[in-house]
């Protein structure tokens, strides 16, 4: 059987969410547990993971076997540094937190969706805020002129998770909060907290006009 290179561009469209895809954007290939290949794109993978689909480069040609279940052991119950000690999290700054999401983000694969639009699209802008009703997450907004993408790292559990939320072409789709610039992304994709530029402030102002 041929090889099916999973980083081609075609098919156009992401077989998740239907979306065509943008000029420096690109899809995988998946397998389900049919056993059918589907083209995905870098906001789907997580999706696609959960609904147990496989790169198809990490595939094999037959299911594997089971492994007989290993007994559990008896988990070691933590002890706390000191009496009382907080959780980490639980005292931290909102800036000390949005910073450690972004370094999450900046490790993970999302990185390469804003590196590969960069290139195409030009800079965007970025803001990234803690939202009020969910103080252990962070939301992550980044935005062009013709498309917007939102991630959320999410801190409640052991290891912090990165995942998509969702995209659109108009920044007027987002709310004030999800405007506020607040950081900027580098050309190789990764983000960090800054000052905003004049081109920003003005970009806000419009915004908020509009």
């Amino acid at each position: 059987m041929p090889r099916v290179d999973d980083e081609k561009r075609e098919p156009e469209a992401c077989e998740v969410c239907g979306r065509h895809m943008l000029p420096g954007e690109r899809t995988r290939e998946y397998v389900t547990p049919d056993r059918d290949r589907r083209a995905v794109c870098d906001l789907c993978r997580a999706q696609a993971q959960r609904a147990g689909w496989v790169r198809a480069d990490f595939a094999t040609a037959a299911p594997p076997t089971e492994e007989p279940e290993k007994p559990e052991r008896p988990r070691r119950r933590l002890r706390r540094r000191g009496p009382g000690g907080p959780r980490r999290g639980a005292s931290e700054s909102p800036e000390r937190r949005i910073r450690r999401a972004l370094d999450r983000f900046n490790d993970s694969e999302h990185r390469r969706t804003v590196e590969g639009l960069t290139r195409s699209l030009g800079r965007p802008r970025v803001a990234a805020i803690t939202p009020a009703e969910s103080p252990q997450q962070v939301r992550l907004t980044v935005a062009w002129d013709l498309s917007w993408y939102q991630w959320m790292v999410d801190f409640s559990g052991r290891e912090a998770d990165v995942s998509s939320l969702r995209s659109g072409k108009d920044v007027r789709e987002l709310g004030a909060a999800d405007r506020a610039w607040n950081a900027r992304a580098s050309e190789d994709g990764r983000l960090q907290l800054g000052q905003r530029s004049n081109g920003d402030r003005e970009a806000r102002s419009s915004d908020e006009s509009a």
